[in-house]
């Protein structure tokens, strides 16, 4: 369950029906000086709760442009990772974790030593674990994360952007 996603459709329902509140006391308002059969007193339907629960299953599809390649969120990672390291090939595994704290993602990381990511029981599930996908550093490898959403992507595009890495949002 993807509690992030969940919040964020809460707080934009939770929005919507403060919109929907000041409306309402607009035209209550308008209603106290209108005469009886005025356009001004209307009735607005309440959502059907089928249609609450298909917003709440909505993911945000946020696509990023990034060195002239489209990414999604946790791709995108992935891409600025690789080229960090390809841009300093004598960076170390510690080096690499301090510049992409893991602060930036949350419980998992931005990257982790291959060892200890191995050790979780969800390594294949959290972590980009590919051949070509494996950061490879002269003191040992590692794997970067790929659980991103629109909680924690935001910190990681402003410590790329800190770096000099130009990530757009498309």
């Amino acid at each position: 369950m993807d509690y992030a996603n969940i919040i964020l459709e809460m707080l934009d329902r939770i929005k919507k029906l403060e919109t929907d509140v000041e409306k309402l006391k607009r035209s209550k308002n308008k209603e106290e000086d209108a005469p009886i059969g005025s356009p001004y007193i209307t009735q607005t339907p309440m959502a059907k709760p089928s249609e609450c629960i298909s917003t709440i299953n909505k993911r945000d599809t946020t696509r990023y442009m990034f060195e002239g390649n489209v990414y999604l969120k946790n791709r995108l990672v992935l891409a600025v990772v690789q080229k960090y390291v390809k841009e300093n090939p004598s960076v170390a595994r510690a080096e690499l974790k301090q510049i992409f704290s893991k602060s930036l993602q949350g419980s998992i990381g931005v990257v982790e030593n291959v060892e200890i990511a191995t050790s979780r029981h969800d390594c294949d599930v959290r972590f980009f674990t590919k051949d070509n996908e494996i950061i490879r550093l002269n003191d040992g490898d590692m794997y970067v994360c790929n659980q991103w959403g629109v909680l924690n992507i935001p910190n990681f595009i402003k410590i790329a952007g800190q770096i000099g890495y130009n990530i757009e949002a498309i």
